[in-house]
């Protein structure tokens, strides 16, 4: 009890964030998808989110541009001191999109969107990446459950914003999607427990959405 009461104004107002911001989120992809339609109102509210709460919202915690990008670093083990269970919370995600969305996909794809979903993968992996596992190591370093389950179940539970307006197509819907995330959080939250740095998870991330051809959701636009 002592050490929640020693928590500070950064650690509560971090603590607090996930919740304003599913509840924010939620409200913003359901009213500009409604005021500019599918998809550029879906897309706008992505771009609140990555601007707002991915870039922002980590500088200003964080204390500056030094801070964000100190979550880059090697971290206390290089690439190959990690051992094989981090191995495979880094790289098993990887599988995932590859077969259920890359290969099914890949043949209605055109150049532009797989070029889209490329920069879309930059885009998200590094943006999430930098608020959902890097401000959480760096304000709750020794706390298992602060920097690694707590931000891993509001990771997944912030999608719901984005499939209120766009329902998943996975079996199961909504909820093996969000369970998916979470499951998918705790895995990448592993890697920067363990490191410190959100490096490597980043560039997984990164993999992930590209395999994904989220510009698929822009087909309107790009084929």
């Amino acid at each position: 009890m002592s050490k929640i009461l020693d928590f500070t104004m950064r650690q509560w107002v971090v603590l607090l964030a996930p919740v304003v911001l599913v509840l924010m989120m939620y409200a913003a992809f359901r009213g500009l998808d409604a005021w500019l339609g599918f998809p550029l109102g879906y897309l706008c509210a992505f771009i609140l989110y990555w601007l707002g709460w991915c870039i922002v919202f980590p500088l200003v915690i964080l204390g500056g541009l030094s801070g964000l990008l100190d979550l880059f670093r090697a971290g206390t083990a290089s690439f190959s001191q990690l051992g094989w269970k981090v191995q495979i919370a880094l790289w098993w995600p990887i599988v995932f999109p590859f077969f259920f969305a890359f290969i099914p996909r890949i043949g209605n794809a055109n150049f532009l969107i797989v070029m889209g979903s490329v920069a879309l993968g930059l885009v998200i992996g590094v943006t999430e990446e930098i608020l959902w596992r890097g401000v959480y190591i760096r304000l709750f370093p020794d706390n298992v459950w602060l920097n690694m389950v707590y931000p891993a179940l509001m990771f997944g539970l912030w999608h719901l914003a984005p499939l209120s307006v766009r329902p998943s197509s996975m079996p199961g819907g909504a909820v093996s999607f969000v369970l998916y995330a979470i499951v998918l959080g705790l895995s990448y939250a592993y890697y920067t427990h363990q490191t410190g740095s959100i490096r490597w998870c980043t560039v997984s991330h990164i993999i992930h959405d590209t395999l994904g051809l989220g510009a698929s959701v822009y087909a309107t636009w790009l084929l």
